[in-house]
């Protein structure tokens, strides 16, 4: 989605951007003046600034400095300027990612010039992912990175897609793991073959072994031809096995004898048939123990635990958990065409008190409803489905009586606690977090990271 930020006094150019752009894949946000919009630019990234500055105004005496500032911090983000002919000190910003446009405003003018900006605007490497002070959600192959957690995964993700061998993803339900595997696929070699995932609890046991090698005709009863199985349709490209601890001990050994000879063979086939496939396990059970408990064979769970990638759950991120509601947000508000501006605080709160079990997944299917069913211009408590309420609810007396101090308690702890009462207090915010403690953010983050907040 491409973000794109309107600073002009009125509303004209916000209005019909909004009519004219497509939404869901161009979000339009707008301020009236350049102080809203250093607040906006420092929560929120934004692909394309497009600022209408009148002639002699206050703000025009200071915008030229303010989108040099911004070009300094927000190299990707690409600025279309709108002024009077008579006001060249604006037009003097020399840089490749700014637009000039004269006034009066020609509709088609601006719309061929917003989308030569979407052209060029310059591609945010890799390693911007990885920049532990970028507090912005950004997608990455459809993951949203928020945190240094999840930055680590999108770290494993590139590295796991730069060589060809097998991965196994472990994480709870709704963490992702899908979106991980796709994304190792799509930054691979293989991107251009096919790329197939497999739910194998989804599969009955007795179709597993058909379906994943195909059969021959005759194999059984109404096989009245011979079919290619999944492992052969995505030759040269990525099977994703998921819930792989739910396959039975015959499949196992099937599955072993593909991933040592890279060879299968049909249900009733004669030959074996050469396969070139790249295996991407997942797992949301500690795989560990059910090998342990004799369900999952050894051998194979060290075949493809060769490189492991694992996905937190959302309640050991909670700072990210805030994020990916205002993310969310944004996102469904667009799309359902709802005018809504904040989450309460009331309703931080209970996100935060919330142990999640169905992860990132949950959250978004929580604030979708929320949005569907709000009426105003913020998401308030009584949007949220009933089980979350009662959650914050009975967690408040435990929550409240875990924030104090004592005497005798450890400095370390004392500041580790008021780190976290500030994040709190902040829904999350950890500039705002930063400014309350009087540090830097690089600081926080060290803390953070220190204290195993992050």
């Amino acid at each position: 989605m491409i973000r794109l930020l309107v600073i002009q006094k009125g509303s004209e150019i916000s209005s019909l951007l909004r009519s004219r752009l497509t939404i869901g894949e161009i979000f339009v946000d707008s301020v009236t003046a350049l102080n809203s919009a250093r607040l906006k630019l420092a929560e929120t990234a934004y692909d394309i600034v497009l600022c209408d500055v009148e002639k002699g105004s206050a703000d025009c005496r200071n915008v030229a400095g303010a989108l040099k500032s911004l070009l300094t911090k927000s190299p990707h983000t690409q600025i279309i300027l709108i002024a009077d002919p008579q006001d060249p000190g604006l037009f003097g910003i020399e840089a490749k990612s700014c637009f000039a446009l004269h006034r009066p405003i020609d509709e088609p003018e601006l719309l061929r010039v917003i989308a030569s900006a979407i052209k060029n605007k310059p591609a945010i490497s890799d390693l911007d992912l990885l920049d532990p002070d970028l507090l912005i959600p950004m997608e990455f192959e459809g993951i949203v990175t928020v945190g240094l957690p999840t930055r680590i995964v999108i770290q494993r993700i590139l590295e796991a897609a730069a060589v060809d061998i097998p991965v196994l993803i472990t994480g709870e339900t709704g963490t992702g793991k899908d979106l991980v595997a796709a994304a190792i696929h799509k930054r691979s070699k293989r991107k251009h073959a096919a790329y197939l995932p497999i739910n194998m609890g989804a599969i009955p046991a007795e179709l597993i072994a058909s379906e994943l090698f195909g059969h021959e005709k005759g194999a059984y009863t109404g096989a009245t031809e011979a079919r290619r199985g999944l492992f052969e349709q995505a030759h040269g490209g990525t099977i994703l096995l998921d819930e792989i601890t739910t396959m039975d001990e015959k499949t196992q050994v099937y599955l072993l004898r593909v991933l040592e000879t890279s060879t299968i063979r049909r249900l009733r086939g004669e030959r074996d048939i050469e396969i070139d496939v790249r295996v991407i396990a997942a797992s949301n059970e500690i795989i560990e123990d059910v090998v342990r408990a004799k369900r999952f064979r050894e051998d194979l769970y060290y075949r493809l635990d060769v490189f492991r990638i694992h996905l937190p759950p959302l309640r050991e991120r909670p700072a990210g958990m805030s994020f990916l509601t205002d993310y969310f947000v944004t996102r469904y508000a667009h799309q359902y065409q709802k005018t809504i501006r904040l989450v309460s605080r009331d309703t931080y709160r209970l996100l935060r008190l919330y142990p999640w079990p169905g992860n990132v997944r949950e959250l978004r299917n929580v604030i979708q409803r929320a949005v569907l069913l709000a009426e105003a211009e913020e998401i308030t408590p009584d949007l949220l489905p009933a089980r979350i309420r009662e959650a914050g609810e009975s967690s408040a007396v435990e929550f409240r009586s875990d924030s104090l101090f004592y005497v005798g308690m450890r400095l370390d702890d004392v500041e580790k606690e008021f780190i976290r009462m500030t994040l709190a207090t902040t829904g999350g915010n950890k500039q705002k977090s930063a400014a309350m403690l009087g540090i830097s953010r690089r600081t926080l983050y060290n803390m953070l990271k220190r204290h195993g907040l992050l």
